[in-house]
């Protein structure tokens, strides 16, 4: 298992200087019309190419293709190095077999010719898959039954041409495995596969848009998002039949109408998905260009429309329903092709199927103003249902977006609705759900659970204030380990969906740093990772780097996974969508970029756009070509430094005051409106920023720290300067406690930055149980910055302590391990395990803890599981003749609490007595941990 690595983080001065070329290239002399292609001019062969970013497209230059390499052998097999070329293979005996790898994710339908030494008769087997790990006779799965596909069997007959029956076109593989099923000489030459995906490309590396900057993972990363996309685009009538065969595939399903539509993934489903819609059609926006198959997608689902308003959670040939979610993501989806297109004809086709849809969700909006969940189907999220803050910062998105779509079909009334309804939402949501203690949104709003999407849409969808994005966008960041982004509504596995999401997150709070780091973490690793294709994204992978999905049933290539390409477009190098019916901004985020440069074809006209931030001389240029109708305005970015700014070497912006351009500070940015369609802006800080740190707790953890174990407590330190700062992390502690301290780096050349910086706690075996606030200091140089932050101390109780309660469930098997929940389970100090009552529904469920000798508690912490917490109870003491109430507690919603008593107690014996439970899965009470 290879682990990711980071790119350099600058590019080298031979890199730099040959981008400065490119950038050159680039001068307002130079630059094309605003409304050529980006692909209109191809290098003379044998030339030096003008075109370096040409280097990174993945699609093949021909719709006939030939593999490049043999992988593996099995048994007697001759001739075998000739295959990628054509020559003869010949196969001897049962089993032998030949692996090609055709170096990508392919997909289409595979030719040979049996060569006259080929034995009649006999049956040669065919078998594919997208990963290594699934070379041989099986294959992957992809018919959404049990078990592998198998292969397909072709009967040999001497000198002729055999081709892969239409309903077992293979929509992705990289490796086919070639075999002898009967035993007698098989022999075959002129191997090669008929690539079906992007059925009406004539030229399927001719790219509306591109992209290149001075990271080539970057780079690659952008293409290879745009591939999963072309690979992902197929012809209506080779989707996957649903339900499964008995055996083997067919993808000889209608799942579209038109000549090309996109679905979720080329292997699997080949189906139309809503919910991938959302990542996959802005990564076709800013790559591909071709719009056609996302409408013909959009069509698709209004055509299967129910008569109450519902759309579907799938299209055909699944044609499930029953998810609001993905309904609310059609709508999205019809705003953004809208935006990308202008398409008001289509718009106005659909309308009035549009307006039964969005009429659909507000009727289960609650009167506290949350929508609540009752089609619960998901992307494969665990716990969607009730007020859940996905769904409900969809529902802002498509109420938002709706209302803008209404004032384009003049319906000002239904504008006005939706506006005012997106408003109520964004109330109650950041009243409801917000948690400030964790610095993200609750899934529901008496849960725990922090979900990844939920959070991450948000923020994207700009539900979430300034102040909560920025802290949104730094908590996420706890939840990532060496291989990406791990999502805790999936059993924290790394789910690529809202993993997109959350890079979209990141940059719209404006943490272009972050989003970067995730990219080349998350989405390096997949390209790099020999498990997967080299080209392509997968669906999503566990927290240890291996599939997920089943393992051979993950898709490889799944446009859901795509977010890197549209973030790199339209955030990173900036050129970006305003609004439903507006133009764009051009607004880079650069992170630590030296250049960038690209292109995207608008319904407005073509934008170019190339610029450099160069960090010694602090300053940063770029090359606009655009139609003056396509850009709103110009963001020129200051890192945080007074600047001046030039366009066409006229100073507009002296540091302070305009001069032309209506140039104003906001934020970060130098703002611009009306500048030439073609035009050269520069800026040059003209004065240093002092460094400054700032450091606040990332979350307030709400899990408890046991008396003699550890825990990481995440800190964001901010900073801000024209240096690269290198610091560390310090810990104030209580007496006997210690913390490990963490290093940081932060280079303020970019501008303000944060990192968060995970310190290491030790509470020591004798730890007092009870609240303890934690001094925290960062420290860079003369720049030092100080918080504090509370953290939950739970302390042991003495050896031989026993539990009893009035009652305990019987053991039972889970996950394939016998499981207890005794009352013993409630003070052994381990928070796995737990006390579960067998009373369902029924109280006073009670706990009693029984000391060999006395101790002294100002109170008692306890800690439960997300399915049975209790929310009314009381905490009582012996005294020896009688229990004494100590505390009484209703409504609690925390998983984790400490119940402080008026004044310490001195006793052997404490209980709980609850009285109510939360109800989900079976109304019991369950206790993890009840400690002194």
């Amino acid at each position: 298992m290879t682990t990711p690595q980071r790119a350099p983080r600058r590019p080298s001065r031979k890199r730099s200087t040959a981008l400065a070329a490119a950038l050159a290239a680039l001068a307002v002399a130079a630059l094309p019309a605003a409304h050529a292609s980006a692909s209109a001019v191809h290098p003379a062969p044998g030339a030096p190419t003008a075109r370096p970013w040409d280097a990174y497209n993945l699609a093949p230059a021909s719709r006939t293709v030939s593999p490049v390499r043999v992988t593996r052998t099995t048994g007697t097999v001759t001739g075998a190095s000739t295959a990628p070329h054509g020559g003869a293979v010949t196969l001897t005996g049962a089993g032998s077999s030949i692996t090609l790898d055709f170096g990508k994710e392919v997909g289409g339908l595979v030719s040979l010719h049996f060569t006259a030494a080929s034995a009649a008769g006999q049956q040669l087997g065919l078998a594919f898959s997208e990963s290594s790990q699934y070379i041989g006779p099986d294959g992957d799965a992809s018919n959404g039954g049990s078990g592998t596909d198998g292969a397909v069997y072709a009967d040999t007959a001497p000198g002729t041409e055999w081709t892969l029956p239409q309903a077992s076109l293979r929509g992705g593989f990289r490796y086919l495995t070639l075999f002898d099923k009967s035993g007698g000489p098989i022999s075959f030459d002129q191997v090669s596969l008929a690539i079906s995906f992007a059925p009406t490309m004539a030229d399927l590396r001719d790219y509306d848009n591109y992209f290149y900057s001075s990271d080539p993972l970057l780079n690659r990363i952008w293409y290879a998002g745009a591939y999963t996309v072309q690979t992902n685009t197929i012809a209506p009538a080779t989707g996957r039949i649903w339900g499964p065969p008995a055996t083997g595939w067919d993808n000889s399903g209608t799942v579209g109408t038109g000549a090309t539509v996109l679905v979720d993934g080329a292997k699997r489903d080949r189906t139309v998905w809503p919910g991938d819609l959302g990542v996959s059609v802005p990564t076709q926006y800013a790559s591909l260009g071709d719009l056609t198959p996302t409408r013909n997608a959009l069509t698709t689902l209004y055509q299967h429309q129910a008569a109450s308003g519902e759309l579907p959670f799938a299209g055909p040939e699944v044609n499930f329903y029953g998810s609001d979610t993905y309904h609310l993501w059609t709508l999205i989806g019809t705003a953004n092709y809208y935006q990308y297109s202008h398409d008001k004809a289509w718009l106005d086709t659909e309308w009035s199927n549009y307006q039964r849809a969005l009429a659909f969700s507000p009727a289960k909006v609650q009167p506290d103003g949350l929508m609540s969940v009752t089609g619960t189907a998901d992307w494969a999220r665990s716990d969607q249902g009730g007020e859940n803050i996905e769904a409900n910062a969809l529902f802002h998105q498509a109420l938002t977006t709706g209302a803008a779509l209404a004032a384009i079909e003049g319906d000002q009334a239904s504008a006005t609705a939706w506006s005012t309804a997106a408003d109520k939402v964004e109330t109650a949501v950041n009243a409801l759900l917000w948690d400030d203690a964790a610095g993200e949104y609750r899934d529901n709003p008496a849960s725990d659970l922090h979900p990844q999407d939920g959070n991450s849409a948000a923020v994207w969808f700009g539900l979430a204030p300034a102040g909560r994005a920025k802290r949104v966008s730094a908590s996420l960041t706890t939840a990532w380990n060496a291989y990406g982004a791990t999502t805790p509504e999936k059993n924290s596995e790394i789910a690529t969906f809202p993993g997109s999401m959350e890079i979209q997150a990141h940059l719209q709070a404006g943490d272009a740093t972050q989003a970067l780091d995730l990219i080349r973490r998350e989405w390096g690793y997949m390209l790099d990772s020999p498990l997967g294709t080299g080209s392509t994204f997968w669906e999503g992978y566990l927290a240890n780097g291996q599939f997920g999905y089943g393992g051979a049933y993950m898709s490889a290539s799944h446009g859901w996974a795509t977010g890197p390409t549209s973030a790199l477009t339209f955030d990173v190098l900036g050129i970006s969508p305003q609004s439903v019916t507006g133009g764009y901004a051009l607004k880079p985020q650069p992170g630590d970029l030296a250049d960038a440069q690209g292109s995207l074809k608008t319904p407005l006209g073509d934008i170019k756009l190339a610029w450099q931030h160069n960090v010694k001389d602090r300053s940063f240029t770029e090359q606009v070509d655009a139609p003056t109708a396509a850009v709103d305005e110009v963001d020129v970015p200051t890192f945080g430094a007074p600047v001046q700014v030039a366009v066409n070497g006229k100073r507009v912006w002296n540091g302070r005051t305009a001069t032309g351009y209506g140039a104003h500070l906001a934020g970060d940015y130098v703002v611009l409106h009306g500048a030439p369609a073609r035009a050269s802006i520069s800026s040059q800080a003209v004065a240093s920023v002092p460094t400054t740190l700032t450091v606040a707790a990332t979350s307030t953890t709400t899990a408890p720290l046991q008396a003699g174990h550890t825990m990481t407590l995440p800190v964001t330190v901010s900073a801000q300067g024209d240096s690269l700062l290198h610091g560390q992390v310090t810990a104030k502690l209580p007496a006997g406690w210690t913390a490990d301290p963490a290093a940081f780096t932060l280079d303020t050349r970019d501008g303000p930055t944060d990192a968060v910086v995970r310190l290491t706690l030790h509470a020591p075996a004798g730890a007092t149980g009870a609240p303890q606030s934690v001094g925290v200091t960062a420290t860079a140089g003369r720049a030092t910055a100080r918080t504090s932050t509370p953290v939950l101390v739970f302390g042991s109780w003495p050896q031989a302590t026993t539990a009893d309660a009035s009652s305990a469930h019987a053991p039972n098997v889970f996950n394939g391990q016998t499981r207890t929940y005794d009352a013993a389970n409630a003070v052994d100090g381990d928070l796995a395990t737990f006390w579960n009552d067998d009373t369902s529904g029924r109280y006073p469920d009670t706990l009693r803890g029984t000391s060999p000798s006395p101790v002294t508690l100002n109170g008692v912490g306890f800690a439960s599981i997300v399915d049975g917490v209790p929310t009314d109870f009381t905490v009582q003491t012996w005294d020896g003749t009688a229990w004494t109430t100590r505390a009484t507690v209703a409504g609690n919603t925390a998983l984790d609490r400490w119940i402080p008593f008026d004044s310490p107690v001195t006793t052997s014996q404490v209980r709980l007595v609850v009285t109510a439970s939360q109800t989900q899965n079976g109304n019991f009470t369950r206790v993890a941990e009840f400690t002194p």
